[in-house]
């Protein structure tokens, strides 16, 4: 008897621990030994990552986005012509079964080369950013989760200075703001966040204006301070953050501070910028910095935020992957994972209470990892 007894506490402390544990999904390049979308569990105490398992085999679903309760999932990805023809580029709705995920639809995202997707506030808008076709687009999400057709399409002009990477506009992502009346879609070709009026009842985009970014400077991704007064920009190419103060009324940005990535004497050369966050208290901003000349040289920098929304470095230390793609704090701000683009892998910092972060020794391997998302 006192055996079954204990078998069957020890039972009920495997079944708790498994309760603590937290759904991640992640996104890949969807090629070679990357299948499509991934998911594994993360255990918020120990900061371990379970190995990752196929959830649905997708061409390229990079970035990904889900719905507040959970229940849905939507990536970037591919058409796949029944008659064999060219791909176009897509968006894709997904039901969450469990560790699974099951196929809703897919819909043109108007563009080329697809590359970020969010929902709005409540949930019935989801936005791409088309890299290669320089445009945003905007769909209405239906109450199945599926996506109906494309609502509206944004198309940007011009370029800028660096010639290699500014001869025409590369939209790289569209966020809602955080009242949810305006969206704002950083553009790298174009040195400009476009910003756009959002009629989420209608999934529409209408244009509203813009910000520049200094010249060079690529805009790449951008998140918002904890009270929406502040809305902080990367600069993929020259390796900035750019802080401005957003308008709460009309909804327009004012730069107020440039400052780099890295140290003073630091190699900048054949190196970019790819992810920033915030933290949920609002107290800390987070960037990975990539090393495209392959010299070991990815880092991830921390940086405090002060008086009027200002920021000041603190920290930057070895991202432990080569080209860390995306970067994503857990629900209860203690970790952060690191998606390894080029060497696999999702490596676990801690997050230390002065904001700072520590290698945990943990990782768990994933090829071609792109994008991380923990489940609600």
């Amino acid at each position: 008897m006192h055996g079954i007894l204990k078998a069957a506490a020890a039972s009920l402390i495997l079944t708790a621990s498994a309760a603590e544990t937290q759904r991640v999904w992640l996104g890949t390049t969807g090629q070679d030994e990357a299948k499509g979308i991934y998911t594994a569990e993360f255990d918020p105490q120990s900061g371990k990552l379970s190995a990752p398992t196929l959830a649905a085999e997708v061409p390229r679903p990079g970035f990904l986005t889900l719905s507040k309760e959970g229940g849905f999932l939507y990536s970037t990805s591919l058409t796949e012509p029944a008659d064999g023809g060219r791909p176009e580029g897509a968006v894709a709705a997904f039901a969450i079964e469990g560790a699974t995920l099951k196929e809703l639809n897919r819909q043109e995202s108007g563009g080329g080369g697809p590359c970020f997707v969010a929902l709005d506030a409540n949930g019935k808008t989801l936005m791409v950013a088309n890299y290669g076709g320089g445009s945003v687009a905007s769909f209405p999400v239906k109450p199945d989760g599926s996506l109906g057709p494309r609502a509206s399409l944004g198309q940007h002009e011009g370029s800028s200075v660096n010639p290699k990477r500014q001869q025409a506009p590369h939209a790289h992502s569209i966020y809602p703001g955080p009242d949810n009346r305006f969206a704002y879609a950083p553009d790298l070709g174009i040195d400009e966040v476009v910003i756009y009026e959002l009629d989420a009842t209608a999934a529409k985009l209408t244009p509203a204006g813009s910000a520049k970014t200094p010249p060079g400077s690529g805009p790449r991704h951008m998140k918002f301070g904890r009270d929406g007064r502040q809305a902080y920009v990367l600069g993929e190419l020259d390796l900035t953050v750019i802080v401005y103060d957003r308008g709460t009324r009309n909804g327009m940005l004012t730069r107020r501070q440039v400052l780099s990535v890295l140290p003073d004497d630091a190699d900048g050369s054949d190196m970019t910028c790819s992810e920033i966050l915030v933290s949920a208290d609002g107290k800390h901003v987070y960037t990975a910095n990539r090393d495209v000349g392959d010299r070991g040289r990815d880092t991830l920098s921390v940086f405090r935020v002060e008086d009027e929304g200002r920021l000041k470095r603190i920290q930057t230390l070895p991202a432990e992957v080569s080209i860390p793609r995306n970067i994503q704090l857990s629900p209860d701000g203690r970790w952060l994972l690191v998606a390894g683009q080029k060497s696999g892998g999702v490596p676990v910092f801690r997050v230390g209470d002065d904001g700072m972060l520590k290698f945990s020794g943990h990782r768990a391997e994933l090829p071609g990892a792109m994008c991380i998302v923990f489940a609600p």
